[in-house]
């Protein structure tokens, strides 16, 4: 059994800490503190609560067809200079979107990859405050019930 004031571990059955004093939890159960965690810990809801959040899942979403799409749009513009299926454009113009194709290909898709997870770093950090907002909680009614 460890004490919650001085964390020594003490023989189980023991009623105080050998080495603070402080009276120990009864150990039949689960640990107090960790019950108290799983009773304190808020149900943030689902759905319609708006406890379950689904934008991290669309912008997963958005980015796989976003890269898709500014891959396909780099080939196609690559492909357009490469088989010559604009003859009206000159060597300057087809310069230009054979460049541009290339560039949209590579900094594009790492431009659009930076811009996702951006957006995804918010719920991120959403997602860890509300854990330590639920341990606070726990923490705070813990030591409340234990005065």
């Amino acid at each position: 059994m460890r004490c919650v004031e001085c964390f020594f571990e003490n023989q189980r059955g023991a009623h105080r800490c050998r080495i603070c004093g402080t009276t120990l939890p009864d150990d039949t159960g689960p640990a107090a503190s960790e019950a108290l965690a799983i009773e304190a810990t808020p149900r943030r809801g689902g759905f319609f609560s708006f406890g379950t959040l689904i934008t991290p899942a669309c912008i997963q979403v958005a980015y796989v067809i976003g890269a898709a799409v500014i891959t396909l749009a780099g080939l196609l513009m690559v492909a357009l200079v490469l088989l010559g299926v604009a003859p009206e454009y000159t060597d300057a113009n087809r310069d230009a979107l054979l460049v541009g194709g290339l560039t949209l290909l590579g900094i594009g898709n790492l431009l659009w990859r930076g811009l996702c997870e951006m957006v995804m770093l918010v719920f991120r950090i959403h997602e860890v405050l509300v854990n330590l907002d639920d341990k606070a909680r726990a923490l705070v009614e813990l030591l409340v019930t234990r005065k």
